[in-house]
């Protein structure tokens, strides 16, 4: 059980999962808290009638019926029968298995929590954001923050300032050093930009 006790548990289940199976079908007949047993019928969306029992060890099936016989009613009636008496550690995962209308709905529902949450991060961060489209004036440069440091990204262009006609091994050391620095500059300013991310 997700929660401390079995009638808080059976509660939930009651109104939590309206979004997935015919809304307000859901009744519970048991609730034994001395043998901590509850045991409740509900009607999945694909028309099966299931009944369920809530304990310690968690959800399980006891019987079902469907209730017209086509489908997908008589689909869903076989696939719950194959897991009937068969124990799931989350309400979710019961109905997950045994409904694919509820799967669909769940993840639907999920989808749009997830939505849900990353426009409200979007909005919380509109107001520090400048948009392209939008000109900037000196009173919002003010408080402009810079982001990264004044080191060169890359480095295309080196001047090599050696004579051509020395040998190669100085030319090499010189670029090999220039390199190293500048793969220096680029993990840093790879480690700002990351951390500013973060």
């Amino acid at each position: 059980m997700r929660l401390g006790s079995l009638s808080a548990e059976l509660d939930a289940i009651t109104r939590e999962f309206d979004y997935g199976i015919v809304p307000g079908s859901a009744t519970v007949f048991v609730k034994d808290e001395v043998n901590g047993i509850g045991r409740l019928d509900l009607t999945l969306l694909e028309g099966v009638m299931i009944v369920l029992e809530v304990t310690d060890q968690g959800y399980k099936v006891t019987s079902c019926s469907p209730l017209c016989n086509v489908d997908p009613a008589l689909s869903t009636a076989h696939t719950v029968q194959a897991h009937l008496e068969a124990p799931f550690e989350s309400m979710e995962n019961l109905l997950m298995t045994i409904s694919p209308m509820f799967r669909d709905r769940f993840q639907q529902e999920l989808y749009n929590k997830l939505q849900s949450v990353q426009q409200q991060q979007q909005q919380t961060s509109q107001p520090n954001m400048i948009h392209m489209d939008q000109p900037l004036s000196l009173e919002q440069s003010t408080s402009l923050q810079p982001v990264f440091s004044n080191q060169p990204i890359h480095n295309h262009t080196q001047i090599n300032t050696n004579n051509t006609t020395t040998t190669t091994s100085p030319n090499t050391n010189t670029n090999n050093n220039n390199n190293s620095s500048i793969n220096a500059n680029d993990l840093n300013t790879f480690d700002e930009l990351n951390d500013w991310i973060n």
